[in-house]
């Protein structure tokens, strides 16, 4: 599942999540998920010997079912943490389309947050009392709309998931033929700037023109191809026919920029 990415950053809160970050977040969610799965199993057999013991695997239930709930139904408009809407290019598109949460899920998310915030709330025979299969019931409700975010991952565009030929679809570049690659150029009447991408998924561009201020100033960062997404505005628009087509090499081919995965090669013009 950890392939399954299609957001590369969001656009309606204009900050940017990298492919790494979510690879590694949703690594990390489908983890939890299956250690929820495994202790809404262990819940279901709990002897009720041991209150101890059944209080922790329950209090451990309730801190990953909440984390899980939370991935999923909470939109964190400061971008401190990751969520499932950051997987798609509009938080609203989630909004509009995850399941409405079932009741059962909503109850457990509230008692989560009494349990855990104070133990002051009910007391805990009654909390363990709750019907044992509820909490593998639960599991399955909310399961369904982790099921859902993973599917709605696939019905949209998966640069990484297709390997590099997905990369060049993203960038808007031609299919590679099988020797050789990929390459796109840019440009009016003349080339100004021709991309390609190589074997090893790094983004070489190759800069065509004379200008030499442009040329000086990516030069000065060549070890920062970032730098040029971060100053888009700078370029996007410009009267200058080398600033304004380097904006739309820099927009076609975002996640590169981002990633640091661009190398600019100056062959000699004169």
């Amino acid at each position: 599942m950890s392939d399954m990415i299609s957001k590369i950053w969001r656009t309606d809160e204009g900050k940017k999540r990298s492919f790494k970050n979510l690879k590694i977040s949703m690594e990390k969610i489908e983890k939890e998920f299956s250690l929820l799965q495994e202790l809404g199993s262990a819940l279901t057999e709990l002897s009720g010997e041991n209150l101890t013991m059944d209080r922790a695997i329950r209090d451990s239930f309730l801190v990953h079912f909440r984390r899980i709930y939370n991935f999923l139904y909470t939109i964190d408009s400061e971008q401190k943490t990751i969520t499932a809407a950051d997987f798609f290019e509009s938080a609203d598109f989630w909004k509009t389309k995850r399941f409405k949460e079932p009741k059962i899920v909503r109850d457990f998310e509230t008692l989560a947050g009494n349990t855990l915030q104070s133990y002051a709330y009910g007391d805990d025979a009654s909390i363990m009392g709750t019907d044992r299969n509820s909490f593998k019931l639960a599991v399955e409700e909310i399961g369904k709309v982790f099921k859902q975010f993973i599917e709605l991952n696939l019905a949209v565009e998966q640069p990484e998931e297709q390997g590099l030929e997905g990369r060049e679809k993203k960038a808007g570049m031609p299919a590679k033929a099988e020797t050789g690659t990929a390459q796109k150029e840019y440009g009016g009447e003349e080339v100004l700037y021709r991309a390609s991408l190589n074997p090893d998924g790094v983004l070489e561009v190759q800069v065509l023109h004379s200008n030499k201020s442009v040329r000086n100033l990516i030069d000065s960062h060549q070890e920062e191809p970032d730098y040029f997404l971060t100053n888009l505005d700078k370029f996007s628009g410009h009267q200058q026919a080398a600033r304004n087509w380097l904006a739309e090499v820099v927009e076609d081919n975002r996640s590169y920029f981002e990633e640091n995965r661009v190398v600019f090669s100056m062959p000699d013009l004169d």
